[in-house]
């Protein structure tokens, strides 16, 4: 019997951490998002940003990260899993935060089959099994990058990073592809006819990509995405089990000055 509670008391993981009024408040005036979600909204975010302090393990890199600093970014990180659930990021535990943009090695190979080897600044990184790697003072100029890293490790969801998360069993597949597809190809044909992009021409690097900007305008700049990529956004809308742009067709991303 002992050993079945201990099973289960494992499975369960750690319980929530419980942000007391006087750290919610401080919150509050470092994420602008906040004041746009509705109260039943707030509830449920405060569930999760509990829920994910519980759950990821914090490790600083060149910098003494204040909790004021977890809440910020687990805040930020739960937005698009408002709905979806802190499970949606399955089973990764850990986030690394550098206190400025940080320059990995990387590796490939184009379509040439020439290999390449480059030191590229990144404001953001997500393995496919974590960990989630982000520079706090990109954070504190935009925090969407927070946004773009979870999303792709949603997109991971379905064991590969492409653009296609695991999707709720009411969404179409074929729907998901062909619309996501189209506006893919769309953004990459206005590139080629040097066009002004209608999106961070950033998105049109891949699918996977596409998704994590397209993510990001979705929560920050839901009326302009709405607009121009209206498909997108109704399949966004879907998956997320949201509607930002009845909040407000534009949201500050930035920790306004004085709080950082």
């Amino acid at each position: 019997m002992f050993d079945d509670l201990g099973k289960r008391l494992r499975l369960a993981g750690p319980g929530p951490i419980v942000l007391d009024d006087h750290q919610w408040q401080a919150l509050e005036a470092r994420v602008p998002f906040l004041a746009a979600l509705s109260t039943e909204e707030i509830a449920i975010l405060r569930e999760r940003i509990g829920e994910f302090l519980a759950a990821k393990h914090f490790v600083a890199i060149g910098l003494d990260l204040q909790p004021w600093q977890r809440h910020v970014i687990a805040a930020y990180a739960c937005l698009p899993v408002l709905h979806l659930g802190t499970r949606a990021y399955r089973e990764w535990k850990t986030v690394i935060v550098y206190p400025d943009t940080f320059t990995p090695e990387q590796e490939w190979v184009d379509d040439a089959g020439v290999h390449h080897h480059a030191v590229v600044p990144q404001a953001g990184e997500a393995w496919e099994r974590g960990p989630v790697v982000l520079s706090w003072n990109d954070i504190a100029a935009d925090g969407a990058v927070i946004v773009h890293e979870m999303t792709h490790t949603l997109d991971a969801g379905n064991g590969d990073v492409n653009g296609f998360p695991p999707l709720p069993a009411r969404m179409p597949a074929t729907a998901w592809t062909e619309t996501f597809s189209a506006a893919f190809e769309q953004l990459n044909d206005a590139i080629e006819r040097d066009e002004e992009p209608l999106i961070d021409p950033y998105a049109a690097t891949d699918p996977a990509e596409f998704l994590a900007v397209a993510s990001e305008y979705f929560f920050f700049s839901p009326g302009y995405l709405r607009e121009v990529f209206p498909g997108v956004y109704a399949q966004l809308a879907d998956y997320f089990g949201q509607q930002p742009h009845l909040r407000a067709p534009e949201i500050e991303t930035g920790l306004p000055e004085g709080t950082n």
